[in-house]
């Protein structure tokens, strides 16, 4: 896929006819990397004037941090950092990322993952049935509810997004537009509420796929690792599992606790009501 920045208008008129009839817990900005953008602040401000989430999160993997102005601190309601093995962050530098964050009232949440789940294939399923039961599985969609919202169209699930595309489709194939004719919020609901599995589920194994140690690969690499076959990438007791329990946490993600101090709350507090 060819690099892309989102752009500051369009996200303006996206989220601006999308509060009239949409509101969700957390607005995550993600990527690739969120702070590769060269206007990322301004992406931030928008998002936040939205109202459209209780908390303006970043999500990050920390590498470019430093990137981010002191007007980007104070936007944002939280920052989520993504620590992988190969990215170099030290403990004392989380550490100072925190008490960063404590001056700004910005909650930074740092998060560790050792290990991934296989997701995308380019070989379709076999078997329809098979991909209903991952369907049905599928966290993403049937617990967390983790709808993305790229260019001018609304997902079900961030990978409905891209995986048309891994396999030669466009964006717009299983995305919903977000235009501003009156019946927006009927129609939305619909497309949100629709039965499944979608199209891209065919070639996505949802959050039951097989634990992978973190590795850096080229991009040469990675479009090889994404020829395994659909069935051989399922954790078959995990599918078993998710489809009658309702587990809400991501077992590849180890948070690292810390305890917030009392004046990073003020801070926000005070904040919020100027």
């Amino acid at each position: 896929m060819r690099k892309w920045n989102v752009d500051v208008q369009t996200v303006e008129r996206v989220l601006g006819r999308l509060a009239a009839v949409y509101r969700c817990d957390r607005l995550r900005m993600l990527g690739g990397e969120p702070l590769l953008h060269p206007d990322f602040v301004d992406v931030a401000a928008v998002a936040k004037a939205a109202k459209i989430g209780r908390i303006v999160q970043l999500t990050t993997n920390g590498m470019l941090i430093d990137r981010l102005p002191d007007e980007g601190w104070r936007l944002l309601d939280e920052i989520e950092i993504s620590v992988y093995p190969a990215a170099g962050l030290t403990d004392e530098r989380l550490l100072e990322l925190r008490r960063k964050g404590e001056r700004f009232g910005t909650r930074v949440n740092v998060s560790k993952y050792p290990r991934f789940r296989g997701t995308f294939t380019t070989q379709k399923a076999k078997s329809a049935e098979i991909v209903q039961d991952v369907w049905s599985a599928c966290k993403a969609v049937n617990v967390w509810g983790c709808h993305a919202v790229r260019g001018e169209r609304i997902y079900r699930c961030p990978q409905s997004a891209y995986g048309p595309v891994l396999n030669g489709g466009s964006f717009s194939d299983e995305g919903f537009e977000i235009d501003d004719r009156p019946d927006l919020r009927e129609r939305l609901l619909d497309f949100l509420n629709a039965p499944g599995p979608l199209g891209a589920c065919a070639y996505c194994v949802g959050t039951c796929g097989k634990k992978l140690d973190h590795g850096a690969s080229s991009r040469r690499d990675w479009m090889m690792d994404l020829g395994r076959p659909y069935e051989e990438m399922i954790d078959y007791e995990l599918l078993e599992i998710s489809k009658v329990e309702r587990r809400e946490v991501d077992d590849c993600r180890r948070p690292v606790r810390a305890r917030r101090s009392l004046g990073g709350r003020l801070v926000k507090k005070v904040r919020e009501l100027l």
